[in-house]
């Protein structure tokens, strides 16, 4: 435990700079466009909205105070009508390293992958929608599950990591590329996932170091708000972290971990309480507690996801191939949630991109994703070999690939 706090302590300064940008859906809106491309808190405000300039603006600011945002360059004139117009570009995308999230707890890194997912959902359907996602024949959508050895599990965890950072090597060279040629971009949505599925049947599993969380509907606080609060005090986020794993009081934590006063500990569970990170599971009275009541609490988990991300979809696109195929891997997550293995392995990968390619990088994105498909099989086969030589037991684990062109237009911000 010792060992695990002075990890958390090391990862607080960029878990509170992580903070900054949670704080707000719209700083995240930002930051993620602003990876792609420079603009200006005016631009921004056009094609995105976020409630006034003045507003997007504050949040430009405050991003750039904290590095998330760097001056790029500043205009005038025009009908600029005197003033000086500011744009910036973001050096860096709000993304957890391995490390840091090896560090957040089990209920956390759910809820941020079921988010993600819902996410992602959104994209599929409006492609879908839009008829863009077919509508190129070398778009990639596959589920594919999987038996590896440990071995076989890392070489193709690192093998999605890797794909993943070179995308955004390949968005930098496509920006150069149009700027020359001028060719019109094509907004690319890329997926990878890997994660551990229930080797056996429907239901929780027994291990007594699997997480157990209380199942709560989903928060009327925003999920990225709920998470900078934690960021920004280590205390919360041990707190949120035991709490996964044991029913636990305020004066049993404080007694145990320390980390403040009593009283600190105590406002800091109701916070968490308050912001749908914990739940009340009971208290008691009487003994040493003279007459006080000693609140006990869980840690909460999402409510799994259903059927609301696609109910508005027509029958005639429920039916396609690709949607049948996305509907199975949402069966297949639904399926490890309850299971208590989705989130069980801190080296999983779930991640979708909002690319802005030119053709060429198109087709050296769709060409990695599919190297990375025919692997999976290959990886699989050396894994059997080493299996039948050790007799290790098998991980069952569940890959999907996608990557389909997204419609062009933009969804504005509140």
């Amino acid at each position: 435990m010792a060992n695990t706090w002075s990890k958390i302590m090391s990862r607080a300064p960029f878990l509170r700079r992580l903070a900054i940008v949670f704080a707000d859906e719209l700083r995240l809106k930002i930051i993620t466009e602003l990876y792609m491309r420079e603009m200006s808190p005016k631009l921004f405000f056009e094609e995105f909205g976020g409630g006034s300039i003045a507003r997007v603006d504050r949040h430009f600011k405050r991003l750039s105070t904290h590095h998330w945002l760097r001056l790029i360059r500043r205009e005038s004139g025009g009908s600029r009508r005197g003033a000086t117009e500011h744009f910036y570009r973001a050096p860096e995308l709000a993304v957890f390293d391995n490390e840091t999230w090896a560090l957040l707890p089990y209920s956390m890194r759910v809820a941020i992958n079921c988010r993600t997912f819902n996410q992602l959902a959104e994209r599929v359907r409006d492609a879908l929608q839009a008829g863009t996602l077919d509508a190129r024949p070398d778009s990639h959508l596959t589920w594919t599950p999987l038996l590896l050895d440990q071995l076989g599990w890392e070489r193709v965890i690192a093998a999605i990591d890797a794909l993943f950072e070179s995308l955004f090597e390949e968005q930098a060279d496509a920006k150069l590329r149009i700027f020359n040629s001028r060719e019109e971009p094509i907004l690319a949505t890329v997926a990878l996932v890997g994660f551990e599925s229930p080797a056996g049947p429907p239901g929780r599993l027994e291990d007594p170091t699997t997480p157990r969380l209380v199942e709560v509907e989903d928060s009327a606080v925003p999920l990225s708000l709920r998470l900078a609060k934690v960021f920004a005090d280590p205390v919360c986020l041990r707190i949120v972290a035991e709490l996964n794993l044991r029913e636990m009081s305020a004066s049993q934590f404080h007694a145990e971990f320390g980390g403040a006063s009593i009283e600190g500990i105590r406002r800091r569970f109701k916070m968490l309480a308050e912001i749908d990170w914990l739940m009340k599971t009971g208290e008691k009275t009487g003994g040493r507690r003279r007459g006080a009541t000693e609140n006990f609490y869980r840690a909460t988990g999402p409510a799994v996801f259903g059927g609301d991300i696609w109910a508005d979809l027509p029958a005639s696109l429920k039916s396609t191939f690709s949607w049948r195929t996305f509907e199975q891997l949402s069966d297949q997550i639904k399926e490890a949630i309850e299971a208590g293995t989705f989130e069980a392995r801190p080296d999983d990968h779930f991640t979708w991109s909002l690319l802005r390619l030119d053709q060429q990088g198109w087709e050296k994105v769709i060409a990695a994703v599919d190297e990375l498909f025919a692997f999976l099989f290959e990886e699989q086969k050396s894994a059997k070999r080493r299996i039948a030589d050790s007799g290790e037991k098998p991980i069952k684990m569940t890959v999907a690939l996608a990557a389909f062109e997204s419609p062009q237009d933009s969804v504005k911000a509140p």
